[in-house]
């Protein structure tokens, strides 16, 4: 199994999330101030946690503006 960048990400585009994140790992260790390596880390650490969770609804949270964020926060409030 190559341990490479490029491989990692086809794995993780075939929903392979549990490999591609230890190749990342692996390759961390190697180069352990690549940030593209700690960003793929971090997107598919935080994505295990929400296991089950709709993860189009889960993208479109994690790239809310501070307005429609604000604007959330406040309808939760009046529930």
């Amino acid at each position: 199994m190559p341990l490479t960048k490029t491989y990692a990400k086809i794995l993780e585009s075939q929903g392979f999330k549990s490999e591609a994140l230890d190749i990342y790992r692996k390759l961390l260790k190697k180069y352990p101030e690549d940030k593209e390596l700690i960003e793929a880390i971090k997107r598919l650490e935080k994505r295990r946690k929400f296991k089950g969770v709709n993860v189009l609804k889960l993208k479109e949270f994690e790239n809310i503006n501070q307005k429609n964020r604000y604007d959330f926060e406040k309808w939760l409030s009046e529930l």
